[in-house]
């Protein structure tokens, strides 16, 4: 019985030692992935904490939409410019980790996710944390590979179906006026109306829906052009000019369904997408009103197309 006693205490002894040799101080936790998207565009995507909802490989706890994985608790506090934090928690771990995005070509890039998890001088709990942490690098593992497995395509990663096409439409008429606040539909119709007079007093026809641009610098004044692409080059007259584009131009397109804000918040997405790609535009953007307005008194129902001229393609 002694030499059982002296037995067992020798395997605890030893047992504790190699805890003590075999685990560390600090535990690092390391995963990374390489894969093939715009580096810019997945950035600014997951710098928000509900876009983690879209693809997230484990359960949510609440509506609020807590992410959770094997018991984990995942939360994103902020980012810096080129890392995103997140902060990790279970029964026996609390760490600070980053995702670090690291560019490689043009449309690479590797994120690499790091953690620290320091343990104990009591044993048990440092074989606690040591298991706690190797679950750690599964979950980050399976959370990386996930990312690439959602944004396989551009219409993923921006919410926007955008289009790259060519010119199509190269003979308008269009003409501007400015006023003080955004202007009504009652006056972009307006205007419109004058164009389609003009066209129709030329003996010529309208070959699509109405273009729009609006810019202003203060929030205050206004600019509004309006367009409309014909069969035929017409000439200038007083304030309706004839415009010529480029034929077999390039041309970002994309189709956006309900109200104005609806429609800016697409525009902006695809402000987003020109500067991700590092295109030039040779000319304004502008919008198609593919549904009439006046017409159509529900805005859930107005159907834009957007149509950004870019210079190239990288």
């Amino acid at each position: 019985m002694k030499k059982l006693t002296v037995g067992l205490l020798v395997f605890l002894l030893i047992l504790i030692a190699l805890i003590y040799l075999l685990i560390p101080n600090v535990i690092s936790i390391h995963q990374s992935l390489s894969f093939q998207t715009n580096q810019k565009a997945l950035f600014r995507t997951l710098s928000a904490e509900q876009q983690w909802r879209k693809w997230w490989p484990g359960k949510q706890e609440n509506a609020g939409g807590t992410l959770l994985l094997n018991d984990n608790t995942y939360t994103i506090p902020d980012y810096t410019v080129s890392s995103i934090n997140v902060d990790v928690k279970n029964s026996n771990i609390i760490t600070h980790s980053s995702i670090t995005f690291i560019p490689l070509l043009a449309d690479s890039l590797r994120l690499e996710w790091q953690a620290q998890v320091p343990t104990s001088y009591n044993p048990v709990k440092r074989l606690q944390l040591y298991f706690a942490a190797s679950g750690l690098q599964h979950d980050f593992n399976s959370i990386l590979h996930a990312i690439p497995a959602y944004y396989t395509n551009d219409e993923r990663l921006y919410g926007l179906k955008v289009r790259r096409e060519s010119v199509t439409d190269t003979a308008l008429v269009f003409t501007y006026d400015s006023s003080a606040g955004y202007p009504s539909y009652q006056k972009i119709y307006a205007m419109i109306g004058e164009l389609r007079n003009y066209i129709s007093s030329h003996a010529a026809i309208a070959t699509d829906s109405p273009m729009l641009n609006i810019y202003t610098k203060d929030k205050i004044t206004y600019l509004t052009k309006v367009a409309i692409p014909t069969n035929k080059i017409l000439p200038s007259s007083g304030k309706i000019f004839y415009k010529w584009m480029l034929p077999h131009g390039n041309i970002l397109v994309a189709d956006v369904t309900g109200n104005q804000r609806q429609t800016d918040s697409a525009f902006q997405t695809m402000e987003n997408y020109v500067h991700d790609y590092n295109l030039t535009a040779p000319a304004i953007p502008f919008f198609k009103l593919i549904t009439n307005r006046l017409q159509e008194a529900d805005s859930s129902k107005w159907t834009t197309r957007i149509y950004y001229p870019v210079m190239y393609y990288n």
